[in-house]
């Protein structure tokens, strides 16, 4: 494994880019698929139809999800044939781990999956317990149905299951994990002569005749991007329900028709400390990871904060960044061993280790909650929330109808507006990523906007994405792509022209530079002459070697692997220089350390040791299952 590890440790972009992509499968579009029997099929994956509206979904919410993470992503840059290979390839994985779960009996259980939801904060009341209405609307505002989101919600736990069964014999030994310890932490200082772009920059004059030919080489460089300004007109829930008169009377009527909605059980508010112990563990790694538990249990009775260790020690992803904070649980929500604990304490108690089938828990109860009924105070700014909203969503329909009978009448959309009680806006000349972006529309949604004729306006409302309603819209104005004469750029040009050709100089510099300093006759006086450039780093470790040295991950690996300390054998690139470079000292890591952070490179030694099983079981059912793809135009 730490081979691997030290083979691939450059490969952040590439770590970065894919791990994006699966959380986006995980958490915004689930892990079910829909396919209808008379839609088109882009694939099938051992038998198993890919749907190209299936597909075409995951696309999109990949690209809306990767859009909140790098807003300045265009279109374009997200309309490659590789992006959408890489979205298939997360269907295909899919199907294949939820077919693979299936014949394993992997399953979930009604009472696991109504757990789950449950414990959504976005489903529960004001009382902290799960409510169904706020459930069935919050489903509706997001363009879904229970029994839709139920089954994708139960294919994700499927294969949260799967990939924990096939990785409880990942385990990690402690030299092992004290390899990737000694790795990760090692440091080196490195020698550096720089030779800064800018400097040879202001040595060029470029002639008339270059900065022509560079302008006409890289003219995408200087296109001016086609902009529309809009008259517009949002209709969605949350611009309609500000505007909906709740009266004190809607709302206790309400409050009186949901009696049931506001009453809840016991309920019990809780911390714990998990580390975990796979089902299938011998016993000796059980009673190892229950004498690391009472180690802990010892810390609080010394009194240590429950909540700074569960940070500290806790392995439940879900809660240990929260101090090992849990939602508000009745009985029925959880395990078994684990409720009967809870149950038991009184509020500030701290049980005795617990054993369950994810590890070895400590509990600590914050507050128990009798059964009872939320008051209506307590109640009533819910309740009318939820009304707006409703009334809100029942008018868009209504909203809508009577827009479209007016928009094809001709009517203008200020006077539309007017009638409906409601005003336009007005935006900024927007270019098309800044309008998809802005609005939250779909290309084609966009386009639309782009191609009207001035004063013009679309003849149906435009979805707004995601979730947030549908877009009425006229064109004010546009105006066209255009690349801009030289002209107008010519300092840019001068400026692109300049940096160019002063990195060639810097870049033939370090080249003669290096030769003097590796020859012994001339070392010595190069090292004089290039003194003012020369640098001793801090000690770095990889990470903040790329951060530090400007984001070149050769450089660091040359250094990392250099055997001795002579000038390494070529110059490297930077975003404003040209450097050469040497190793001055390697640091091993510190042996100090280890014992107070053995534990936690135990953890991530297991982490990627598990990914490593669960890899390998994607690997070998994509090798014994025929992948077909029957329409490859729609990946082109």
């Amino acid at each position: 494994m730490l081979d691997r590890l030290r083979q691939n440790a450059e490969s952040w972009g590439i770590k970065i880019a894919f791990a994006i992509i699966i959380i986006v499968f995980v958490f915004y579009f689930g892990m079910g698929s829909f396919t209808e029997k008379k839609e088109p099929v882009l694939a099938y994956v051992g038998g198993e139809a890919i749907s190209a509206h299936e597909f075409q979904k995951a696309y999109e919410d990949a690209v809306t999800a990767l859009r909140r993470q790098n807003p300045g992503a265009s279109a374009e840059e997200l309309n490659t044939p590789q992006f959408k290979q890489a979205i298939l390839a997360q269907l295909v994985n899919t199907k294949l781990m939820l077919t693979a779960a299936k014949k394993m009996g992997v399953t979930v259980s009604p009472a696991e999956l109504r757990a789950v939801i449950s414990s959504i904060p976005a489903f529960q009341g004001a009382n902290g317990a799960f409510d169904a209405g706020i459930y069935k609307n919050a489903l509706a505002q997001n363009h879904t149905t229970p029994a839709r989101f139920e089954e994708e919600l139960r294919s994700n736990q499927i294969i949260q299951k799967l990939q924990g069964y096939t990785a409880v014999a990942a385990m990690v030994g402690e030299p092992e994990a004290k390899g990737l310890f000694q790795w990760a932490r090692e440091t080196v200082r490195l020698d550096t002569v720089s030779f800064p772009v800018k400097t040879y920059a202001e040595q060029v004059k470029p002639t008339d005749a270059q900065l022509s030919a560079y302008y006409e080489q890289h003219k995408d460089l200087f296109k001016e991007p086609a902009r529309v300004r809009l008259e517009y007109l949002p209709i969605s829930v949350a611009d309609l329900s500000a505007a909906q008169k709740i009266s004190d009377d809607d709302v206790k009527k309400q409050y009186e028709a949901s009696a049931d909605a506001y009453k809840h059980p016991a309920q019990v508010h809780a911390r714990h400390i998990l580390l975990l112990v796979p089902p299938s563990a011998t016993q000796e790694v059980a009673d190892k990871t229950l004498a690391q538990i009472k180690d802990i249990q010892a810390q609080l009775k010394k009194g240590a904060s429950f909540e700074t260790l569960a940070k500290k020690y806790s392995q439940d992803p879900s809660s240990a960044a929260k101090g090992g904070e849990l939602p508000w649980f009745a009985q029925g929500a959880m395990v078994k061993p684990f409720e009967d604990a809870a149950l038991a304490l009184k509020p500030g108690q701290i049980s005795q280790p617990v054993r369950t089938q994810y590890g070895w828990h400590l509990i600590k109860v914050e507050a128990v909650r009798p059964a009872g009924k939320v008051p209506f105070e307590e109640a009533a700014p819910e309740i009318k929330k939820r009304l707006a909203e409703e009334r809100a969503g029942e008018k868009i329909n209504e909203i809508l109808d009577q827009s479209m009978d007016q928009i094809a009448a001709g009517v203008k959309l200020a006077k539309i507006a007017q009638g409906l009680g409601l005003e336009t806006k007005k935006s900024d000349m927007l270019d098309m990523q800044a309008l998809q972006r802005n609005f939250g529309l779909k290309k084609e949604a966009a386009e639309t906007l782009f191609a009207l004729a001035d004063g013009a306006g679309a003849k149906t409302p435009l979805s707004m994405e995601p979730a947030r309603g549908y877009l009425l819209a006229e064109k004010i104005q546009g105006t066209p792509e255009a690349v801009l004469p030289l002209d107008k750029v010519k300092d840019k040009v001068v400026a692109l022209v300049k940096s160019e050709e002063g990195r060639k100089l810097a870049l033939e510099k370090a080249k003669a530079a290096l030769a003097e300093l590796q020859n012994p006759e001339t070392q010595a006086k190069a090292l004089a002459q290039y003194k003012a450039e020369f640098k001793t780093s801090a000690p770095l470790d990889r990470q903040s070697a790329i951060a530090q040295l400007g984001g070149n991950p050769q450089l660091m690996q040359d250094v990392f692997a250099a055997a001795d300390k002579n000038w390494l054998k070529q110059p490297y690139e930077l975003p404003e220089t040209v450097v050469l470079a040497r190793l001055n000292e390697r640091i091993p890591a510190p042996e100090d350390v280890w014992e107070k952070e053995k534990r936690g490179w135990l953890g991530q030694g297991a982490a990627a040791f598990r990914q490593e099983v669960f890899d390998a079981l994607l690997k070998n059912l994509r090798a014994t299952t025929k992948v077909e793809i029957v329409r490859q135009d729609l990946l082109n």
